[in-house]
């Protein structure tokens, strides 16, 4: 965790691939963490002390929950969305949240809220979007696993514009934030699909199987 936060802290300004840093939580989880591989307490879960970096657009209860809108930059969260709750019960520590388009409706993210997002191989260029900070945390070394969204190329282009892998989920097997058409005073949009991402398809595996119910 600290290797990660100071990878972070190193690269984030150039980058811009975060919304929101939770190190102080992330730092306090990660020794829950280490106690357990020693042996202190419960035994260790499948994603025990894995830094997750998740797309501001899912929400995370008591946090800020904009969409990436200035105009919600002070909506907060009463809810957790379901994936990151299962990514959390597998041992995943939230360290932060990744940047995103405006209500994920665009392949790029420039935001009167968190700034450019740039592609960490060439600062000239965008990683791609809606999931954009998770393209770029995973590509510069800021987190090992990350949560993105996909309807029209939000996961897809990224991977191509920088790194995140991870195999596909069916409809079915991807759980849904209960309030997944969120009403807003510009109309309302759908929830993209969630799921887990990492730098190496393989690694994504065992973040999938806590997203699909089959870890803990």
């Amino acid at each position: 965790m600290t290797a990660g936060i100071a990878r972070a802290e190193a690269v984030e300004s150039k980058v811009d691939a975060f919304a929101e840093q939770t190190f102080e939580h992330a730092l306090a989880a990660a020794r829950e963490a280490e106690a357990r591989y020693g042996g202190k307490g419960a035994a260790p879960r499948a994603l025990e002390g894995f830094p997750v970096a998740t797309k501001e657009e899912q929400p995370l209860k008591g946090r800020r929950s904009t969409g990436g809108s200035l105009a919600f930059r002070d909506e907060m969260a009463d809810e957790t969305h379901p994936v990151v709750e299962r990514l959390q019960a597998a041992g995943g520590i939230v360290h932060a949240r990744t940047a995103t388009t405006e209500f994920s409706c665009a392949a790029f993210t420039q935001s009167r809220l968190w700034g450019v997002t740039r592609n960490p191989s060439n600062l000239e260029f965008s990683p791609g979007g809606s999931s954009s900070g998770a393209g770029d945390a995973l590509a510069a070394g800021e987190t090992t696993r990350a949560t993105g969204s996909d309807i029209g190329g939000s996961l897809r282009i990224p991977a191509l514009g920088s790194t995140p892998a991870g195999p596909g989920l069916p409809p079915d097997r991807a759980p849904r934030q209960p309030t997944a058409v969120r009403a807003s005073a510009h109309g309302r949009w759908p929830s993209p699909g969630t799921r887990p991402v990492a730098r190496r398809r393989f690694s994504s595996a065992c973040p999938t199987k806590a997203v699909k119910g089959d870890a803990a």
